[in-house]
């Protein structure tokens, strides 16, 4: 039975706690809206009937899964026996079928590949001529007959060719998460990191000099080439006269390195043909390659003025002074006529982005192009063309950038808690946009108030925003390189606007100032500390702390799987320290709860898994709209017990005053911080 992703994440989850969940709590988990989670209702039925489960209902309780444990493990079983692959995207589902194609060089039929995207042959039909042009490209034959099958024909060298850049296009852009562990299956991991050994430990200037993506392409040709190699597969096109080239030498020592280690004879045509990627490798900004030029300095200089000269006057006579710009497309230049000299096919994964993103410098530079035609009979292909586009456009970028005033842009980074894939996401934008003048904070999905959205430029998130609307990019919580050239744009596009006026209004002011005070007179008042009994396990603990909290049997149930199902994603003893510090957003309570609790004495708790414990701090918010808040609140008392060992010994010692000074004391300047922010 083929169950989706998010059905398995949401069985799954139901099984993984022990008390019932709205759809509220459900949506919150897979950060979705509860619209998507009531339309997979059905289909979540449909499977657990498959297993003897039933899927129940309960106004005003939720949903949970009914049904013995037998059962319950056995659909477990199965979706973790099942390989997630989300293919209702067209783009991912055709990058799969080409992937598909270039592993499997056997004919398939077209149920093969419907069945394993579970989609229709009808439409695995549609997909095979939109990949045609693909195909076509690296000079592959799609063969697609009845009674036969599907299949991709190429000769050894076109084959290769198109392997490779698929490899490496994937592996670069990093944006296709279904590919992840697939894209590897077309290789061999073991000699993928034996060959990037080897080039590590060549001591040769040349592998210094590439471009990382340049390395990166030369890693996967050497490892195609030596697994190839090794089933007898060989380039047997003498597709250069490596005669007096002066990059021949560093071809045979890569070539006669890996002959030793991988105990294979590398004929001629196999590094000729090293040698063609190594000339056609882009470089660093430098002139110093090591190897021969396709052409005398001055005249590639003399292409680069006429180049600028083809394009819009409007900043031709400005962009002659960038000296960076200059030196980069030289050096560009050498690399890209000799792939074209070579017919060496180069891909461009931002090609259609650059298309709709700059119109008028694709233009540009498509006149530009022109003028590389006229003195090499060369026409750069769409491709070239948009690298060319990328070099223009920066300095483009760069002589506007000077003529406009700037501001700080505020962005939102959203996640479905503001925390974890939030912070990833961050470090990522802080590293990328180090030199930009920006704000950045992180939000739990249902954190965005209208107040926060009146102090932000725009949002940047992994979950739809449309019905906020405000001003949002939608991103892969990885970042791809997709996603930081439309966050460069839209912060270009922010800095230069007025600053948006936050909402000063008075009465606002006020009323945040009233709901802080009353979530911090509420801890005070509610704080208590309570004496127990040596007890005999962790899980006792908690029964007992989560009874005194709340006000029902049913709360407490309710409050006690919490805090267990938080203690099994991760510890909340701390031996070294003495204490247990027990933790939980609940909707067993209605309001922040701060309880400790110690034996008499100064005792250690005992009990299974409470070793080396004297006390318990427990800490417990409500599910409602203040959690960003309500968290920095809580989390200034657990930093405490760190930062102040007065604070600790109190609690380890059941002094209720002296913790009650302490909470107000730590309350207290909590106010005084956001007193300043509002």
């Amino acid at each position: 039975m083929n169950i989706t992703p998010r059905v398995k994440q949401i069985i799954t989850h139901l099984l993984s706690v022990k008390h019932p969940l709205t759809d509220g709590e459900i949506a919150d988990f897979l950060g979705v809206s509860k619209r998507t989670v009531l339309r997979d209702i059905d289909e979540i039925t449909d499977v657990l009937k498959a297993f003897d489960l039933t899927f129940v209902r309960r106004k005003g309780e939720g949903s949970f899964i009914e049904g013995t444990d037998e059962n319950k493990n056995a659909i477990l079983e199965e979706i973790s026996a099942q390989r997630e692959m989300v293919v209702a995207d067209k783009e991912r589902r055709r990058n799969l079928l080409k992937l598909e194609l270039l592993r499997n060089r056997e004919p398939q039929k077209l149920f093969y590949f419907s069945n394993m995207f579970g989609v229709s042959e009808a439409t695995i039909s549609h997909d095979l001529d939109a990949i045609e042009d693909w195909a076509k490209e690296y000079h592959l034959e799609m063969i697609k007959k009845p009674g036969f099958g599907i299949m991709v024909s190429a000769s050894e060298k076109n084959y290769r060719i198109a392997l490779q850049r698929f490899v490496t296009e994937n592996m670069r852009i990093d944006s296709e998460p279904t590919l992840g562990d697939n894209i590897y299956s077309l290789m061999n991991e073991g000699i993928l990191a034996e060959v990037g050994s080897v080039l590590e430990d060549i001591d040769e200037p040349f592998l210094k000099n590439i471009t990382n993506d340049a390395y990166v392409g030369l890693l996967v040709h050497l490892a195609v080439a030596v697994e190839r190699i090794g089933q007898g597969k060989f380039v047997t096109e003498e597709s250069y006269d490596a005669s007096l080239d002066k990059g021949y030498d560093i071809a045979k020592k890569i070539a006669t390195t890996l002959e030793g280690v991988f105990n294979i004879t590398i004929p001629e045509a196999e590094i000729n043909n090293i040698l063609l990627h190594i000339r056609g490798a882009k470089f660093k900004y430098s002139n110093d390659t090591g190897l021969e030029q396709v052409m005398g300095a001055e005249e590639l200089l003399n292409i680069v003025d006429e180049m600028i000269d083809a394009i819009d006057s409007g900043y031709a006579s400005e962009i002659k002074y960038e000296d960076d710009f200059i030196t980069g497309l030289i050096v560009h230049l050498e690399t890209a006529i000799y792939r074209m000299k070579n017919d060496m096919p180069i891909s461009n994964p931002l090609l259609e982005q650059i298309k709709a993103e700059y119109p008028s410098v694709y233009e540009d530079c498509r006149k530009a192009a022109e003028v590389i035609y006229n003195h090499t009979g060369l026409m750069p292909n769409d491709s070239e063309i948009g690298y060319l586009c990328m070099h223009f456009g920066a300095a483009k970028e760069k002589i506007e950038s000077r003529k406009r005033k700037r501001r700080t842009v505020s962005i939102g980074v959203i996640c479905a808690s503001g925390f974890g894939v939030a912070q990833l996401m961050i470090a990522k934008l802080k590293n990328n946009f180090a030199n930009y003048d920006i704000v950045i904070k992180a939000y739990g999905f249902d954190e965005i108030t209208e107040h926060i959205i009146s102090r932000t430029d725009f949002f940047i998130s992994i979950i739809e925003m449309d019905d906020f609307g405000t001003d949002y990019i939608m991103v892969n919580p990885m970042i791809t390189k997709k996603d930081i050239l439309q966050i460069s744009m839209k912060i270009d596009e922010y800095s230069t606007l007025p600053t948006r006026q936050a909402d000063t209004d008075f009465t606002r002011q006020l009323d945040e100032i009233n709901n802080i005070i009353i979530r911090l007179k509420g801890i005070i008042r509610k704080y208590h500390h309570l004496k127990i009994f040596p007890l005999t396990s962790f899980e006792e603990l908690v029964n007992s702390l989560s009874s005194d909290i709340t006000e029902s049997p049913k709360a407490a149930v309710i409050l006690a799987s919490e805090i267990m199902a938080r203690e099994q994603i991760m510890s909340q003893v701390f031996p070294e320290v003495g204490i247990a510090l027990l933790h939980a957003r609940s909707r067993a309570v209605k309001e922040c709860i701060v309880v400790t609790a110690s034996c008499e004495n100064g005792q250690e708790l005992a009990g299974e898994g409470l070793n080396g414990v004297k006390a318990v701090l427990c800490m417990v918010m409500p599910l409602d709209e203040h959690r960003k808040e309500n968290s920095e609140m809580l989390g200034r008392i657990s930093s405490a017990i760190i930062d102040d060992e007065s604070f600790l010994s109190a609690i380890q010692n059941g002094r209720e005053d002296t913790i009650r000074n302490k909470l107000q004391k730590i309350l207290k300047e909590y106010f005084s911080s956001q007193l300043n922010e509002i």
